[in-house]
């Protein structure tokens, strides 16, 4: 089975609302599994609300512009021919069709934050032939901060 890191080009100032973060897009293929990903904020003020981390699938209906494409490096593996996802990370123009599917509250102050999904109960989205071709991270900061973040994806199927 392949894995991939999908990582946010560069650390990024998020202003206060909601942005998506990142996504990972399935290939033709077949679809993703999140195995675990990472995000990780360097506010300075102590008394700052904590950011809402949502864990989004997307139809990619409307897929929103992203800011900066992530890098995407497979991890393990030897599934090879079309098998790595897309993404985008930095969202200046939102998706417009996402489904939260977990949710978090995470400190912004100096806040970093790991999931691993046990095996099985991972998150999936289909191939991009499906209905759910996309899955990531979507925040709701308070403040400006600036944020960085990772997926980690396997082939599905």
């Amino acid at each position: 089975m392949a894995a991939y890191s999908v990582v946010t080009a560069t650390p990024f100032a998020a202003a206060a609302g909601a942005k998506t973060l990142i996504l990972a897009i399935a290939p033709a293929g077949h679809g993703l599994t999140l195995v675990s990903f990472d995000i990780s904020f360097d506010g300075v003020t102590a008394t700052a609300v904590p950011c809402l981390v949502e864990i989004v699938q997307s139809t990619q209906g409307a897929a929103g512009t992203s800011g900066v494409t992530p890098t995407i490096t497979q991890i393990r593996g030897r599934l090879a021919g079309g098998s790595a996802p897309t993404g985008g990370s930095n969202y200046t123009g939102e998706p417009t069709t996402l489904t939260r599917v977990a949710a978090y509250y995470v400190p912004q102050f100096m806040g970093v934050f790991t999931v691993q999904f046990p095996l099985g109960r991972e998150f999936e989205c289909d191939s991009c032939a499906g209905t759910i071709k996309a899955i990531g991270i979507r925040i709701t900061t308070t403040a400006t901060v600036n944020v960085v973040g990772r997926l980690e994806v396997e082939a599905l199927g």
